[in-house]
């Protein structure tokens, strides 16, 4: 990445400049520019080769206590800026300042906030594992970073190029692969799974019957429509309440539709008994004839 544009020259502001990258940079200036203007000096002591300052934020009105090492140039702030976001904090850059430091120590910032982040990963023969803090073991690994490091900057150096760059640089990393790698046929669907597996498989299967269960309900055999049909016509016939016919289902069940029985007037239910007690009434007569 490119420096990005400094409002005021510092050679402290400038090393955070080169240092960290342009996001980070800009919280970095902000932070610069209140030490500058916002921070007074309210006490100062000394304890076991540590400065204590006490430090006044006008902003927040608050005094801060910043520790600070000459000899390591190692330091801390109770605001817990530096703990919370990896950037020098405003009362430590006013420290930095009053004892005259032109660079950032490498203790006040984190690295993965810096340009150079990447080119310190740590690699190994199966790739990248980590940044920074890995132990390099042996001088195939150190080979092995640098490449990683050409391999980002190269990377870098391509965005906004041509596109027949990148298919050399293609080009060239397939033809190295090839020289490295020997003519072995590819292998069979087959031979990647044993490979994957770590052994053999069995091409010999023994395939065993089930073992029964026996759970409820079972044993019974499903009838056909044919045998429902003939359970049904051995069972007596019934009235259905519905179609008024002597059949195998009832009122519930009824195939033919719901038959409304139309109302019946007082009229008709008055002549109804008037025929039949006629008709009673010609019985006895008869009876009495037949006497």
């Amino acid at each position: 990445q490119s420096t990005p544009q400094l409002f005021s020259k510092s050679a402290l502001k400038s090393d955070g400049a080169r240092l960290f990258t342009h996001a980070v940079f800009e919280e970095f200036q902000e932070e610069y520019k209140c030490s500058t203007n916002t921070l007074t000096s309210r006490g100062f002591s000394e304890s076991n080769n540590m400065e204590l300052n006490t430090v006044k934020d006008a902003l927040r009105n608050r005094n801060f206590i910043v520790q600070y090492n000459p000899g390591t140039l190692e330091s801390s702030c109770t605001c817990k800026l530096f703990e919370r976001r990896g950037v020098p904090c405003r009362h430590i850059l006013w420290i930095y300042l009053g004892n005259g430091l032109e660079k950032i120590p490498e203790s006040s910032f984190a690295k993965r906030w810096t340009k150079d982040a990447l080119r310190d990963i740590k690699s190994n023969h199966k790739g990248c594992v980590g940044v920074g803090d890995v132990d390099i073991i042996d001088k195939k690994q150190i080979e092995m970073t640098k490449l990683w490091s050409e391999v980002h900057e190269t990377m870098g150096v391509l965005i906004g190029r041509e596109k027949e760059h990148v298919e050399d640089l293609c080009k060239l990393i397939k033809e190295f692969r090839e020289k490295l790698l020997p003519s072995v046929p590819p292998m069979t669907k087959h031979q990647e799974l044993e490979e994957l597996l770590g052994c053999a498989t069995n091409n010999e299967i023994t395939i065993l019957p089930p073992k029964i269960s026996k759970n409820k309900g079972s044993g019974k055999r499903m009838l056909s429509n044919k045998a429902k049909a003939v359970a049904c016509a051995s069972k007596p016939k019934r009235m259905c309440n519905n179609c008024k016919q002597m059949a195998h289902h009832d009122k519930r069940n009824c195939p033919n539709p719901f038959v409304e029985r139309p109302p019946q007037n007082v009229d008709d239910e008055e002549e109804e008994e008037e025929e039949e007690e006629e008709e009673e009434e010609e019985e006895n007569e008869d009876d009495e004839l037949e006497d």
